[in-house]
């Protein structure tokens, strides 16, 4: 077992408006805390890893496969891996959101001194 309090977890800010909590990485999956700031936007992009997320609060908008997707509290969603899409966080309160990826976000574990 390899416990973690978020407070203690390693951190990144992949992008203007974006901070991130490493919750947990194993050997086949990486776990993630997001806050993200109203009208910080990820860019179209694609990776090969599979993405599940949900939404805890605030709101946006992910555009992923050709739709859009309204997100808010309790909205979930799963990203094929090479899938292109993006992200834009809406209205006044910054977006939570926890995702998972498989396999592992090597760059993200980098990023925040984790590997």
């Amino acid at each position: 077992m390899k416990p973690i309090r978020i407070e203690d977890a390693p951190r990144l800010s992949p992008l203007e408006g974006v901070e991130m909590a490493i919750l947990g990485s194993g050997e086949r999956m990486t776990l993630i805390k997001m806050v993200i700031q109203p009208g910080a936007v990820f860019p179209k992009h694609a990776h090969h890893n599979e993405q599940i997320g949900t939404c805890l609060e605030g709101e946006g908008e992910l555009t992923s496969g050709g739709e859009t997707l309204r997100v808010e509290p309790g909205v979930s969603w799963t990203i094929p891996a090479n899938e292109p899409h993006s992200f834009v966080a809406k209205g006044d309160q910054p977006v939570i959101i926890v995702e998972a990826w498989s396999p592992p976000r090597e760059d993200y574990l980098a990023m925040a001194g984790s590997r």
